[in-house]
């Protein structure tokens, strides 16, 4: 009972002291995730010892469990702050980047598992997996709020938006693979990925989050015809169907982070709300109250003894995944994507492909299969590095593309 009174007490904290201070840390080098990851630290294990997750339970379901339902909610917010219009001017370069793009993704960060620590091609294959997607959650203290909204123009808000919120659930496909090759053998791998990973676990998935969508558009709006809803009731509503459809996702085997982010965009599509939902307030609402505590778990959460005894390759590691994962990948596609984004907007976006929640909710999924330690200690190792390296240039690489922006 200690622990959870010191855990809600540190995590409340953390939510107000971020509330009150919002705008200013939006314009500092000190980003909200990186607050919540740092005050984890510095209450759990290795910082004053106050928390400890092994004293929780095991500590492998917590972390998958609390990234899923911090990802549901997140990826609800994302979908709800999408512009209609954008969708039409954006299909073509998000649509490359979430099948070109992811595919470099994973090659080059594989490759990189495979030569700094020595994995074998499976295993180096699902590390390259768990940090391919660009996390929403993360990207979210980036493109919303004032200070993003001054500097960064709607195309690129969106594009980022649109990319985090739809490669988080196929990164699913590129996960379940390496893990089928290394539980099973490789006929019947291949058989099973087709079968239960793309066929049920995407294309299940891709029917049920348009469903249910859908059927919440359509819902609300015959509520509000008929004098039934408060316009308050929104954001409550939007977060218990996107629940609901995480937790009928779960239930039939389909992949529930695709479902629910479908879920949300086809509500946004469908629903006449668009000037009432206040994308940011939404946003900036479920950021503070759910995806905060998902950080400091973490920073409580962190493996620092056992990065230390990998020394320097894992050190190498995080920091070439940051540097050649993504600018190099969408920099050759810069290109294609040139039309409705700029050859500057492909640029920050080649930077600003954080690696965060998903990386943490995918690698505690892996290891539940493949029982190797290895993924997790890599995979918090990127996404501590992201969350430190992404947060201090967020606001002065904002500043400096905005300063170079014309159009």
């Amino acid at each position: 009972m200690e622990q959870l009174n010191i855990a809600l007490t540190t995590i409340g904290i953390v939510v107000i002291l971020v509330g009150l201070l919002s705008i200013p840390i939006k314009k500092s080098l000190v980003q909200e995730p990186m607050i919540a990851v740092l005050v984890g630290t510095a209450v759990g294990p290795f910082g004053l010892g106050w928390l400890d997750l092994d004293e929780w339970g095991e500590t492998t379901p917590i972390l998958e469990q609390a990234a899923r339902l911090t990802l549901a909610i997140g990826l609800m917010g994302v979908a709800l702050r999408i512009h209609k219009n954008s969708l039409r001017t954006l299909w073509r370069p998000v649509s490359l980047l979430l099948t070109a793009g992811m595919l470099g993704m994973w090659l080059a960060s594989s490759a990189l598992a495979a030569w700094l620590l020595d994995l074998p091609l499976w295993m180096a294959l699902l590390v390259g997996a768990i940090v391919t997607p660009t996390d929403p959650v993360v990207a979210s203290s980036i493109v919303t709020g004032p200070f993003a909204k001054e500097h960064l123009p709607l195309r690129v808000r969106d594009a980022i938006s649109l990319e985090s919120g739809a490669n988080d659930g196929l990164a699913y496909v590129f996960v379940m693979l390496p893990i089928l090759m290394l539980e099973h053998p490789p006929m019947g791998a291949w058989q099973d990925w087709f079968l239960q990973s793309l066929l049920v676990g995407v294309v299940l998935a891709v029917v049920i989050g348009s469903l249910i969508g859908y059927c919440a558009a359509k819902a609300i709006a015959f509520a509000e015809g008929n004098g039934f809803v408060e316009k308050q009731s929104l954001l409550g509503y939007t977060v218990a169907f996107s629940l609901v459809t995480l937790g009928a996702a779960e239930l039939v085997g389909a992949d529930a982070l695709i479902s629910v982010f479908l879920a949300g965009f086809v509500f946004n599509m469908f629903s006449d709300r668009q000037d009432e939902h206040n994308e940011e307030n939404i946003q900036e609402a479920v950021a503070k109250l759910f995806t905060l505590p998902m950080f400091v778990i973490f920073g409580i959460a962190l493996p620092i003894s056992q990065w230390m005894a990998f020394g320097w390759p894992l050190l190498a590691m995080a920091m070439l995944v940051l540097l050649l994962r993504r600018p190099p990948v969408l920099l050759a596609l810069v290109p294609m994507l040139r039309g409705p984004l700029h050859a500057l907007d492909v640029g920050y976006m080649g930077w600003f492909g954080p690696v965060g929640v998903a990386a943490i909710y995918y690698a505690n999924f892996a290891q539940s299969h493949v029982h190797e330690p290895i993924v997790w200690y890599v995979a918090s190792a990127v996404v501590f590095s992201s969350i430190m390296v992404h947060g201090i240039t967020a606001a002065p690489l904002t500043r400096a593309y905005s300063s170079r922006n014309r159009l």
